[in-house]
């Protein structure tokens, strides 16, 4: 059942704000539905959320998890989500509250772990506090697709064993918590998705191609990956970054993958004879 059925109107909307596009498509969608949205960002938002309304908004540290907490109750929020990706800090140089240390000590080893370990450690305790998380899948159409065939251009055989390579690679690492992405050519793995994000693996990768034209991107949800926190993500800017490569095309996973923009996206794919391709998780 989908957050909008389960959410009703008026209702506050906790929205913790990350980086990339999703946040604004969040917010907007939570303004049309006419929730009462209430944000906690780790960043400026001050020109996304000028729009004529008096939004509660606090921007803090990840470090003061009692703040955050403590300005949601008082507003009255008991549903969340988190609307884009959340830089992971060095724990050495945050400053902590006292509520943030006691989640440090809950958390012990899963903050030396991967992303996906955290980030789940993290929703549990928000949920142990009384929170109920939101998928932003749940909360924005068209955001995860079915398997398919989703522009005009068509993967060749070759890109199709690609597709099947870089499928194999992921898995193998899926169980590491590392990558989520990774691209090839020729079944060779140019590069594997590590913290510096899919467009800067794109742009390193450019130099890597034995030829100029060619190469898939395959970005792919992990293993039982949570589907509530950072799943993976494309968008125009990755089209773009892919045209800049001259990749032939990109594969994602059936209803994990975020498409940000779908209509652009698209627009995009035919514009620059980008196959994409979603493929069964």
């Amino acid at each position: 059942m989908s957050a909008k059925s389960n959410i009703k109107a008026k209702e506050k909307l906790g929205i913790i704000a990350g980086s990339g596009a999703l946040f604004p498509l969040i917010w907007n969608e939570s303004l049309n539905q006419e929730y009462q949205p209430v944000v906690v960002s780790f960043n400026s938002l001050e020109q996304q959320l000028d729009n004529g309304q008096i939004i509660p908004h606090l921007q803090t540290t990840l470090g003061k998890i009692g703040e955050i907490l403590n300005f949601f109750s008082l507003h009255g929020v008991k549903r969340l989500i988190f609307a884009g990706r959340i830089q992971r800090p060095s724990f050495t140089t945050l400053s902590f509250d006292a509520v943030g240390l006691k989640w440090i000590q809950k958390l012990g080893i899963k903050t030396f772990g991967g992303d996906d370990v955290l980030l789940k450690g993290i929703t549990e305790l928000l949920e142990h506090e009384g929170f109920q998380i939101i998928s932003p899948r749940d909360f924005l159409p068209n955001l995860v697709l079915k398997p398919g065939i989703y522009a005009m251009a068509l993967p060749s055989e070759a890109d199709e064993q690609d597709i099947i390579r870089g499928q194999d690679v992921l898995s193998a690492l899926s169980s590491a918590d590392v990558g989520q992405a990774c691209i090839v050519q020729e079944g060779l793995v140019l590069g594997v998705e590590a913290i510096e994000g899919t467009q800067k693996l794109i742009e390193r990768c450019k130099d890597l191609k034995p030829h100029a034209k060619g190469g898939v991107l395959i970005k792919l949800a992990k293993e039982n990956q949570s589907t509530l926190v950072d799943l993976p993500t494309i968008g125009p800017d990755t089209i773009e970054e892919m045209h800049m490569c001259e990749l032939n095309g990109v594969a994602i996973s059936a209803n994990t993958t975020q498409v940000l923009n779908f209509k652009r996206v698209i627009e995009l794919c035919n514009k620059y004879k980008i196959f994409l391709k979603v493929v069964k998780g």
